[in-house]
């Protein structure tokens, strides 16, 4: 019934090798995920991550055309032919015990058939969702839904006989499977008497014309049953007449039942000539009558097929008509041995299947084609470009908080300075340049060997060494207060963290981190990330500054002012500048550990009250290259621990900023972090592979290039 004709050109959708192409996660995969652990996802296994639904009918889909193709080298022969003529009788020789129960049969009106009756293989139904499309299939071209025939076996003779009298069942076909079918490989079309007069009310002539014209495209073949007296008769001339006006592209058959004994085979077949030019019958099969006993011999007990002799069946209760190619060669018909080919249950092998069998494949085919062009491919392509936008926006989150924890801006929003972080690496190494290149006699104010030599153990250590009298451990408390209160520079903790991510949309731009539509964030992994964050980026941020350089524009710088002059708060500018120092690292007195120190060597100088220092450094071009090289480096790996740690992509090529109208790229120093916890989330980017159509192609065209 549904399949592919033998001779269509368009081969059926290979769901073997397409299926394979879309599990694959290798090289021919449609996606591949650049973040976290890149690696390449299979067309399927990326839409069950976005749509499962859609994948699993994608899948299911695939099913049908596979068993469709399948069940599409079975053809349906229809069957006609005048009321009580044996019609159906014939039906019931293909079909199972079980069948043939089903199956009406009798000489009287009321055990006639007055629907159309569709027999299938029973195998059809083992694929419910694609036997539901065939039933839909088929009612869709009748214009009414298809009706099961009943198994209880007088159930289904009621519907068979139509005995409610409705003529409006005749429009309503019925629909029965039978596993002998399956063995046959055909499908039949049990057909009402379509030129009987209306007086049985069950529906007319021209009803029956009218729907025999739509199941037409179902039929590959179209058999007449008749009987010897019936070749000069008008009925089966008005049978054969609107089987060639309905189906002009059909094979017609003959089969001529209840050849009497001394009717030989070549007479039915001049008798019938006439018939058979007129009408164009290609082939006539006949049966002699069994209930006549001198017709044993001419029916047929076995059949040749290639070097084996097969017994045919024979139910001695229900004996059925054996149906048989008529050759005009005496000597090859009955009683003679007969070949298995020419027994009408073997006609499945010549016939092609209908035009319905292609019309169905071809919308399998289309519906595979569109839910994985139309609908699974623009979305994966979406949610590929939305992650990548999603990160982008992210990325543009974490890139706005790291420049608010590394820059001084103004009024306009405009960069005015880039600040360090104030790690244990910078602070000794200003300490130690601006004491190395210092005058002898401004050194005497400090103690400075001390200072500089050996490792420090705890901040108490630290902070003497840098602030030996109560002088300046005075003065350095003074300017711990002013980068506590962010007069000078910057102190970033947990809160100012989480604040500054706040300010610049993290709600919003980080949806794995604060679910939507609440937008409440994880808090307790959110609070410990964050801590982390600041102790790990304190932990790999060992950038310093190149020492010859600094050393350079210290010496510079010390000739822009007088050593030995004392400031306003009794200190030498050394002791000032040491005291500064000291300050940075007792910020920690105060925040605890989980922070950052940051301000601009222009900040720490002007802190210190050494406005010669500070005009020079910030006016000064290596001085502020000096600054700017060391803060964009520093910026750099807080950007790239906050991606880390957030979950998202830092992005090839990194961000850069644009600083006094030059555009500061970022680096990336390759840091080694520790793995994250496995209960923080990440935000994935996909990337859809364009390369992958070129395969997809080559197994299922677009659904708008198909015929």
């Amino acid at each position: 019934m549904f399949g592919v004709r033998r001779k269509k050109k368009d081969q059926p959708v290979d769901w073997p090798q397409l299926l394979s192409l879309l599990e694959d996660d290798g090289r021919r995969a449609a996606l591949s995920r650049r973040f976290p652990k890149p690696r390449h996802e299979s067309f399927l296994n990326g839409l069950k991550r976005i749509d499962s639904e859609l994948a699993e009918g994608v899948v299911a889909l695939g099913r049908q055309v596979s068993q469709a193709a399948r069940l599409a080298e079975f053809p349906t022969l229809a069957v006609a032919g005048m009321l009580n003529g044996g019609k159906t009788s014939l039906i019931a020789s293909l079909l199972s015990p079980a069948g043939r129960a089903r199956a009406l049969r009798g000489e009287s009106n009321d055990q006639g058939t007055h629907r159309f009756v569709l027999w299938l293989p029973d195998s059809w139904k083992a694929d419910p969702p694609l036997w539901e499309l065939l039933l839909k299939d088929l009612s869709d071209a009748i214009g009414h839904q298809a009706e099961l025939l009943s198994d209880d076996p007088e159930s289904a003779h009621q519907q068979y006989s139509n005995q409610a009298g409705e003529p409006a069942l005749l429009g309503i076909p019925l629909v029965a499977t039978d596993a002998a079918l399956d063995d046959l490989g055909i499908g039949l079309l049990d057909c009402p008497d379509i030129v009987s007069d209306e007086i049985f009310g069950v529906g007319s002539p021209e009803q029956r014309r009218q729907l025999l014209g739509k199941v037409s495209t179902f039929c590959s073949a179209f058999l007449v049953v008749s009987t010897p007296g019936m070749a000069r008769d008008r009925a089966l001339g008005d049978i054969l007449e609107t089987v060639s006006d309905l189906m002009p592209g059909t094979e017609r058959l003959l089969a001529v039942n209840k050849i009497r004994p001394r009717q030989n085979p070549d007479d039915v077949l001049s008798a019938f000539e006439p018939q058979c030019n007129r009408y164009g019958i290609k082939r006539i099969f006949g049966a002699y009558d069994y209930e006549i006993p001198k017709c044993g011999p001419y029916i047929p007990k076995q059949v040749v097929d290639g070097e084996q002799l097969i017994e045919l069946p024979h139910d001695e209760a229900d004996p059925l008509p054996v149906f048989f190619a008529l050759s005009p060669d005496p000597e090859q018909n009955p009683p003679a041995q007969i070949t298995r080919d020419r027994l009408l249950s073997q006609l499945a092998k010549d016939l092609d299947s209908p035009a319905s069998s292609a019309r169905f494949l071809a919308g399998r085919n289309q519906a595979l084609s569109r839910a994985i062009w139309d609908q699974a491919i623009p979305l994966l392509k979406q949610h590929a470009q939305a992650s990548c936008e999603k990160s982008q926006r992210a990325q543009q989150t974490l890139l706005e908080t790291t420049i608010a924890c590394f820059t001084k801006r103004d009024a306009q929003g405009q960069i005015t300075e880039l600040r360090l972080h104030q790690s244990d690496q910078v602070v000794r190494q200003l300490a130690v340049a601006f004491t190395r290149t210092a005058p002898w006699y401004a050194r005497l104010s400090v103690r400075m060997n001390t200072m500089i030599q050996g490792q420090a153990k705890k901040a108490g250590d630290k902070i003497r060494k840098f602030v030996p009298t109560v002088l300046a451990e005075s003065y350095a408390e003074s300017i711990k207060s002013k980068f506590t209160s962010q007069k000078v520079g910057s102190v970033v903790d947990v809160t100012a963290l989480a604040s500054s991510i706040g300010r610049y949309g993290g709600d919003l731009t980080l949806p794995h981190w604060f679910p939507q539509p609440t937008g409440a964030s994880l808090k307790q992994h959110w609070q410990l990330m964050l801590e982390q964050w600041l102790e790990a980026f304190a932990n790999v941020d060992q950038v310093q500054i190149d020492s010859d350089a600094l050393d350079s524009v210290a010496k510079e710088m010390w000739h822009q002012l007088p050593s030995h002059r004392k400031l306003a708060a009794g200190l030498t500018p050394l002791a000032a500048l040491m005291a500064t120092f000291g300050s940075v690292l007792m910020i920690g007195v105060d925040f605890g550990a989980t922070f950052i120190a940051q301000a601009s060597i222009v900040e720490l100088m002007a802190a210190a009250g050494l406005t010669a220092f500070s005009t020079y450094w910030s006016g000064g071009k290596a001085a502020q290259q000096l600054n700017n090289q060391v803060a964009i480096k520093q910026m750099s790996i807080f950007y790239l621990v906050a991606c880390h740690h957030v979950g998202i992509e830092s992005g090839d090529p990194l961000p850069n900023i644009e600083f006094k109208n030059q555009m500061l790229a970022f680096s990336n120093p390759h840091l080694e972090l520790e793995p994250l916890p496995s209960q923080w989330p990440q935000l994935p980017v996909h990337e859809y592979r364009p390369e992958f159509e070129k395969d997809l192609r080559n197994i299922i065209a677009p659904s708008n290039t198909q015929g």
